[in-house]
């Protein structure tokens, strides 16, 4: 039994610890280390000399920031991901280590990440596919050969009435009144924006290996020394598994090898009856099951292999996987591109978003906040006991 002199002993030590932690957290408040500290997406645009990186972090550590994501920006002249590449990243963490500054990785040339700048999509297999679907009259239809799958269907403007299965997809079957839907994969145009090749195919385990082949391993190759403290994190940034695209006799929804058998497993039927439903509404459908279950299908495929991959490289390396994914800013169009950006907060060290200005309108008409990006995030870090939140800023 403690005495009363000993309970009195036991709160004034309390009072005392919380009075130190206090005044500790207000003067790191007033100056916080560099962890706390704002770090910019500094441009590497043009030829990189290791003297003028180093003086430009001097600027920065003057101006009372806390380090800097080195961040491959158009106009780079020196070549990406080179002996002289990392040799500038080293001499950055070295610049950092001495002026208390943190270096920040970051995982593609330009954006989004995941092709590293063409030399992941440069081979065919890792490029981004799309399933095209097709509208025509059925005295105007012509096959071209390698279809999915093709229907013949009912339709009042862009809504269903019924539809069915061609019994061949070079010459349908189609009844007076009935359109056909042809159905078929196309890999993505080649683009100037990733050097002349294509987007990743994010959903592709193969793809999203090669991918962290080629960069995330060849960091850890040639930085590995300093992961962690100083070097605490990579940046993804706006990794996604496609757009949806529609115009008036054409519509392109995303796609990879192994969805369909994705699907079949997870939800014991085939897709493929039913892709017809996944971009038109059926009668006067409120609720469509086959398309819930394809963006639940992408997602899973998504999530698993690009986010959780890196997070499990990242986990094993000491180091955080951080950054945002493409088109936050509501739920429907998180829909189309990621399927569910929660999803993909699970798989980080340090979620993070992007807030680059207020987006929207409230209802009187004035910009408002996107406030449930924000709210997503840190819900994720409260579920999954996450430390940091990441947050792209003043765009």
């Amino acid at each position: 039994m403690y005495s009363v002199k000993f309970k009195f002993q036991i709160k004034r030590d309390y009072k005392t610890k919380k009075e130190f932690f206090m005044r500790k957290i207000v003067e790191e408040f007033k100056n916080p280390g560099a962890a706390y500290r704002g770090k910019p997406f500094w441009a590497w645009n043009g030829k990189l000399e290791e003297d003028e990186l180093r003086r430009q972090l001097r600027i920065m550590r003057d101006m009372g920031l806390g380090g800097a994501f080195m961040h491959s920006r158009v106009g780079l002249a020196t070549e990406y991901l080179s002996k002289e590449w990392f040799n500038l990243v080293n001499a950055c963490a070295d610049e950092c280590r001495k002026n208390k500054m943190e270096a920040w990785l970051y995982d593609e040339d330009r954006w989004p990440s995941g092709a590293a700048g063409g030399l992941v999509t440069k081979n065919p297999k890792y490029r981004m596919r799309m399933l095209k679907m097709t509208v025509s009259e059925a005295a105007d239809y012509k096959a071209e050969g390698g279809e999915l799958a093709v229907f013949a269907a009912k339709m009042q403007g862009n809504t269903l009435l019924s539809y069915r299965e061609a019994k061949s997809a070079k010459k349908p079957d189609a009844e007076k009144g009935e359109r056909i839907l042809s159905f078929k994969i196309h890999i993505e145009e080649n683009s100037p924006w990733y050097n002349g090749f294509t987007y990743l195919d994010t959903m592709s385990d193969e793809a999203v290996e090669q991918f962290i082949k080629i960069t995330h391993d060849a960091y850890a190759k040639n930085c590995r020394k300093d992961f962690g403290k100083l070097i605490p994190g990579i940046f993804t940034d706006e990794p996604n598994y496609g757009h949806l695209s529609a115009n008036k006799n054409t519509s392109k929804i995303p796609w990879t090898g192994k969805l369909l058998q994705s699907f079949k497993k997870h939800y014991g039927y085939d897709l493929t009856d039913k892709l017809p439903e996944v971009i038109f509404r059926l009668n006067d459908e409120e609720f469509s099951k086959a398309r819930h279950d394809y963006f639940e299908a992408c997602t899973h495929l998504f999530t698993n292999n690009f986010g959780k991959k890196i997070y499990k490289w990242c986990d094993k390396n000491k180091i955080a996987f951080t950054g945002h994914v493409l088109c936050e800013e509501s739920l429907p169009v998180q829909t189309r591109v990621v399927g569910a950006a929660t999803r993909f907060y699970e798989y980080m060290q340090a979620p993070g978003i992007d807030i680059l200005c207020s987006q929207g309108l409230t209802r009187e008409g004035s910009p408002a906040p996107e406030y449930l990006t924000a709210k997503q995030c840190s819900s994720a870090l409260d579920q999954f006991g996450r430390k940091w939140m990441l947050s792209e800023l003043y765009g």
